[in-house]
């Protein structure tokens, strides 16, 4: 269950108030609709957002209390009476990208049930009398149609239902809980998450987690949220900080890290156009939806390809625009509540971006047009173009972004203007090394990371978009694992009885031990070699990643039941609870900046000379 966005609950309340659905005759009414079939529930449905036509017609009267729309003034609003009796702020400019944006459920439609539950339903799932839709019906059998919202909700009755298990697991006295304390009962036994939700906590770093295709899916399948992924993700993550492995690496400035999702595609609908109007006979363009042109055989296989696998024609098409607006306006909207409720974490805070998917390729767009530099202060007017803060490492899980560079025959390569500690001054080396804001593949960031499942066929390698010869000449970097512990001695044992290195792999945290000298061949073959280009590409390895390497392979580990067919169908989407993962963002996001401060187990290698 979770709160409804201020100005949709406006729309809620005043159609609540419009229709009198406490009365009996609301009753009645909805009894008549389900008798007739769908042509009368197609009476009883309200429009959740009103036509232009409809706001434009009725007249303003000043007596009555103006509602903005804005996120940050609408919820000051609905504290009180306003919300109800009031109205919405009308412009007469024609609506943009960013106002279109900002309205959540744009073109969806309500079916009040009763006095306390409404449903909201998109265009699909509404009434209707030619495809034989009858949503009333199924709510009045007790289903669930769209998504289900509650007036007045009482969390200390639903917590009555539905107890959690940590509250039925043990029995409390009635009255008042005293604060948890650190010498309470039963406090050690709370895991390191639980402690810190406990207590407010600052925190130095901000993650915003840019999600994939499929999350259409969400609105009729709960469990695929991406919120709830993040929340899990999150509480994961703090597990990993409160590790001593983990602790040992991390800056003395670092207080704490915090994961948001941005749900991009919640917003956006590629069919808000509706029906064209009188005036538009000579416009070229469609009248037709998706629904139209879908067929009504095998629907559910039909409704899970139109909300996973059409994000990414999508994107390659003209709606690529909208994709981009939509998650530049989603990212911005968070940052700004963000810095409301944490003062001066625009001047000290760092900002990371974790995409998955197809979202990494969005990210690389939008990075690629980011400023070099930004104001020191947020204007107050949200920006649409860009984001409103400077990105310092971005994770890639699952990217295709090295096969849209190949589309668009470009590279990936350094920001002109970015200063990192340890790496070479961008004046030895000029535009043979960095580019220029505005092109794609050159990214306004500090690191980019990378990081692929073996058997994931969607992700690819990046390390040859920056420079092929010397990306194929680099070993295969595996993401350390993070569950060796008592192991890591016998391996350590076996190495050296084999007379190998010893540096091959460790664990985060532990200091790698000197490997034991070998004797140099009496003959070594020398071939004409180009240090000049090879000096090139190592600078511009260590200007995109401090580690010298942008890629790191996950869950390369051969095991007596791993099949790498069948691990392919899940590995896609197992990046958000792997521990390794998990435990490489927090070690690279939470340790001091700077090439001399990067962990030998994530530095880049070559390959072995034969």
């Amino acid at each position: 269950m979770c709160p409804v966005e201020p100005a949709v609950a406006n729309q809620l309340e005043k159609g609540y108030r419009a229709n009198e659905c406490w009365s009996q005759t609301w009753d009645d009414q909805l009894n008549s609709a389900i008798e007739v079939g769908p042509e009368g529930e197609e009476k009883i449905i309200h429009r959740l957002w009103p036509n232009e036509r409809d706001s434009k017609a009725s007249a303003f009267d000043a007596s009555e209390h103006m509602l903005s729309t804005d996120p940050y003034c609408a919820a000051r609003c609905f504290y009180g009476e306003a919300a109800a009796e009031g109205k919405v702020e009308e412009s007469d400019a024609k609506p943009t990208a960013a106002t279109s944006i900002s309205k959540k459920y744009p073109n969806s439609q309500v079916i009040y049930k009763n006095c306390e539950e409404a449903f909201i339903l998109k265009p699909s799932l509404c009434p209707s009398a030619y495809y034989g839709r009858r949503p009333l019906t199924k709510i009045k059998n007790g289903a669930c149609v769209g998504v289900a919202v509650v007036r007045g909700f009482d969390r200390k009755a639903w917590n009555k239902l539905y107890p959690s298990k940590k509250s039925t697991s043990s029995t409390k006295p009635q009255g008042k809980t005293p604060k948890h304390s650190n010498s309470g009962c039963g406090i050690s036994d709370a895991c390191p998450a639980c402690k810190t939700q406990d207590e407010p906590e600052k925190v130095s770093d901000l993650c915003l987690v840019v999600h994939g295709i499929g999350q259409k899916l969400s609105e009729r399948m709960e469990s695929f949220n991406f919120t709830y992924a993040v929340n899990s993700f999150r509480c994961e993550m703090k597990r990993e900080l409160a590790n001593d492995d983990v602790r040992k690496v991390l800056r003395e400035e670092f207080c704490g890290v915090t994961v948001l999702p941005v749900n991009w595609r919640a917003n956006l609908s590629f069919e808000d156009g509706g029906p064209r109007k009188p005036g538009d006979k000579d416009r070229v363009g469609c009248d037709y939806s998706l629904n139209d042109i879908t067929q009504p055989t095998i629907p559910r296989v039909r409704e899970l390809i139109s909300d996973v696998m059409l994000d990414i024609p999508y994107y390659m098409s003209g709606h690529k625009h909208k994709m981009i607006a939509a998650l530049i306006a989603e990212a911005n909207r968070i940052y700004r509540l963000w810095c409301k409720n944490n003062p001066g974490f625009h001047k000290n805070g760092r900002v990371h971006l974790i995409s998955h998917s197809l979202g990494s390729v969005m990210a690389l767009e939008v990075l690629s047009k980011q400023p070099t530099t930004l104001p020191a202060e947020l204007s107050w007017r949200p920006n649409m173009k860009h984001f409103e803060f400077q990105t310092t490492n971005c994770f890639l899980a699952g990217s295709p972004c090295a096969f849209f560079l190949l589309l668009e025959n470009k590279a990936l390569v350094p920001r002109k203007g970015i200063y990192k500690p340890g790496c070479e001054c961008e004046n030895s080396s000029g535009k043979e090394v960095f580019g220029d804001a505005g092109t794609f593949g050159c990214l306004a960031i500090d690191n980019i990371y990378n990081i692929m499942h073996c058997n994931d066929p969607i992700a690819y390698r990046l390390n040859a978009c920056v420079d092929s010869r010397y990306g194929a000449c680099l070993k295969q970097a595996e993401v350390p694992d993070s569950s060796r512990s008592f192991m890591t001695a016998v391996t350590y044992a076996m190495k050296s009885a084999a007379g190998m290195s010893q540096n091959e792999e460790i664990s985060v945290g532990e200091m790698p031990r000197p490997a034991a000298i070998t004797k140099m061949p009496s003959q070594m073959e020398m071939e004409v070699h180009d240090f000049t280009a090879e000096e090139m590409a190592e600078k511009k390895f260590c200007q995109l990643n401090e580690n010298g390497q942008v890629d790191w392979i996950l869950g390369n580990r051969p095991g007596m039941l791993a099949n790498q067919y069948i691990d392919m169908l899940s590995a896609h989407s197992s990046y958000w609870n792997n521990k390794d993962f998990i435990r490489l963002l927090c070690v690279e996001i939470g340790r001091r900046p700077g090439k001399m401060n990067t962990l030998p187990n994530m530095r880049a290698r070559k390959k072995s000379q034969k």
